[in-house]
């Protein structure tokens, strides 16, 4: 386990938001992390804000205990049942503020239960992580311009893989 830990931090030291995990099979049910590994320039980390790509239709925030959770919500442009529920709308952005500050000598991570599409490829979730003193804008995605790694700012990316 610490070996995979390290490997981890490494996938992490440069300071980005990242997901944990990586990677996830489509159309399943997911616990996906946003990994918050630094403060900005120092300063402690006081909330976080998630936009929940359109093609996610059930998102659903784990509390942190001191923190207050808000959704933005956005209609469904075809209601669908959800457990015998009908759904017509979805989560559009998930922000977690209020709750002690995330020192920049210490990482955090915030929690969503999702349901992934059922096509495979890579969903981009921009998100802001503001700081005592300043905010970091993770919100860049790649393009035919440019790669994953020349982004200086990369919206966290969770790749969806095909089903078995």
């Amino acid at each position: 386990m610490i070996g995979g830990a390290a490997m981890l931090w490494a996938g992490a030291a440069s300071a980005h938001v990242v997901t944990m995990p990586r990677s996830a099979e489509a159309g399943r049910p997911v616990a996906l992390a946003f990994w918050v590994p630094e403060g900005c320039a120092g300063a402690a980390t006081t909330a976080l804000s998630v936009e929940i790509p359109e093609s996610i239709v059930f998102a659903k925030p784990q509390p942190k205990a001191g923190w207050d959770i808000r959704l933005e919500h956005a209609p469904l442009a075809d209601p669908i049942i959800n457990e015998g529920v009908v759904q017509r709308e979805r989560v559009t952005r998930i922000t977690w503020s209020g709750g002690p500050a995330v020192p920049d000598s210490h990482f955090e991570q915030f929690t969503v239960l999702l349901r992934l599409p059922g096509a495979p490829g890579p969903l981009r979730f921009p998100a802001v992580q503001t700081c005592v003193a300043g905010e970091k804008r993770w919100t860049e995605v790649p393009d035919a311009s440019n790669a994953q790694t020349g982004l200086r700012y990369p919206a966290p990316t969770l790749t969806v893989t095909g089903s078995r």
